[in-house]
């Protein structure tokens, strides 16, 4: 008997412990929070021109790549072409909410044979950073540089060659 009267009092207590206690007149209101990130919108200003300067194209074999580091260095190639004169890279000013991280995205384009009357192409094929972290939110902005490759062949016709680079930033 005494064992009955323990093993009653203990699941007794286990009732008590499991059951949930509510108070008359009481009610549990959980509460969320709210937020809004609020960022400035983005300008972008082209700044700076790419240019590759003048290519002389002599007997090179197949294709050849003539490219502007971001950071406005020439490399022109293999054997059989010539490259001189003023080399930049391109310069845009990116402006917006500051420490803000924006993606850069750069998509490849063609440039026209302006002196022919645009039936030739050379592919231009852009090299830009990935992403730049906004200093501040008024002029000058943020600055990044965009340069980019071109092929050569020996097939190339003369003429000035010229296009749109199409850069676009984003949070």
């Amino acid at each position: 008997m005494t064992k009955f009267v323990r093993l009653a009092a203990i699941a007794a207590a286990l009732t008590i412990v499991a059951t949930p206690a509510f108070a008359a007149g009481t009610s549990a209101t959980p509460k969320a929070k709210a937020t809004a990130k609020i960022l400035r919108p983005l300008t972008l200003a082209a700044t700076r021109n790419l240019d590759f300067g003048t290519i002389v194209v002599g007997a090179i074999p197949g294709t050849q790549t003539v490219s502007v580091s971001q950071g406005g260095v020439l490399t022109c190639g293999a054997s059989g072409l010539t490259c001189s004169g003023a080399v930049t890279s391109a310069q845009y000013s990116v402006t917006g909410t500051n420490n803000m991280v924006v993606t850069i995205t750069a998509a490849a384009s063609n440039l026209t044979n302006t002196t022919s009357g645009g039936s030739e192409t050379l592919v231009f094929t852009p090299s830009a950073p990935a992403n730049v972290t906004l200093a501040n939110s008024g002029a000058p902005g943020t600055p990044f540089t965009v340069g980019g490759s071109i092929q050569i062949a020996t097939s190339t016709v003369d003429g000035l060659y010229s296009g749109d680079m199409d850069v676009t930033v984003d949070y």
